[in-house]
């Protein structure tokens, strides 16, 4: 788990978000403190990727408000009124954010090292020369600095991913939202992406992490918050999950995972 320091990276106050009748968030707040691995857990279709999406901005709020270290996402005031922002400053507060998503949106086209540097160059201005560096530094850290000229599909779908988080770590973001990381993977693979997402968290990067991985979650994050219907129902420290106080519902959300468990630790004592 990471060293949580500082005041909130990400405070999301309230926010609504509809398709038609379905009310996909229904009043979700939520804050993120510098530092702090989050893992939004819950069952298919509760909200969680809505969530995510809604902060990255690719999905409009309906109410409420989302702020990214006090500036307010999406939004300014003039006089005296909320007007949206030009496509322009959006992009520009999508920049201080990375986004990984389940499936990896490499171009295929390009190399591996081309993916990751296009970028730092076309939309943060920096020379060819240093976004090269950079991006052979992340490559590094995610193990495939040797892959920086082969095509993505020439790779495993586990080296894709760990490809697009290099890509959005490359502009140094506040905050790292993985929407379902290891969902498109087979089962083989999942293990590879996990733990480069575990030495980011050991490094100290705030992060949101949407997953089912519930093992996983509970080993890496500071605080888990459980959605289920469009609402938090449930939230608070990794280390008291399943404490006095967890509601009913995450227990039953919980109960398969702990039984699994359960059998693994007896299957390996013999009993």
């Amino acid at each position: 788990m990471s060293a949580v320091t500082g005041g909130p990276v990400l405070s999301v106050r309230n926010i609504r978000r509809s398709f038609g009748a379905h009310a996909a968030l229904d009043g979700v707040s939520l804050d993120v403190a510098q530092g702090e691995v989050v893992a939004v857990i819950g069952p298919s279709g509760s909200g969680k990727s809505t969530l995510v999406r809604c902060v990255h901005q690719l999905e409009p709020i309906d109410s409420g408000a989302m702020y990214l270290d006090g500036d307010l996402l999406g939004y300014e005031r003039a006089g005296g009124r909320l007007r949206p922002l030009p496509p322009r400053r959006v992009a520009e507060q999508r920049r201080r954010m990375g986004m990984v998503f389940q499936q990896f949106q490499l171009f295929p086209h390009w190399t591996v090292a081309r993916n990751v540097t296009e970028a730092q160059v076309r939309v943060h201005g920096r020379s060819r020369e240093q976004a090269r560096e950079r991006t052979m530094e992340l490559l590094g850290r995610v193990g495939l600095a040797e892959k920086a000229e082969a095509h993505p599909g020439q790779l495993s779908g586990g080296q894709q991913q760990r490809v697009a988080i290099a890509r959005a770590l490359a502009t140094r973001p506040r905050i790292m939202l993985l929407d379902e990381p290891t969902s498109a993977l087979d089962p083989e693979l999942v293990d590879e992406v996990l733990a480069v997402i575990g030495d980011l968290a050991a490094a100290g990067l705030t992060m949101v992490i949407v997953t089912h991985e519930i093992a996983f979650a509970l080993e890496v994050a500071d605080r888990f918050v459980f959605m289920d219907r469009g609402r938090v129902v449930d939230q608070g420290p990794v280390a008291g999950v399943l404490g006095e106080g967890t509601s009913d519902r995450l227990r039953a959300f919980l109960s398969r995972y702990t039984q699994q468990r359960a059998t693994a630790r007896e299957g390996g004592t013999g009993a």
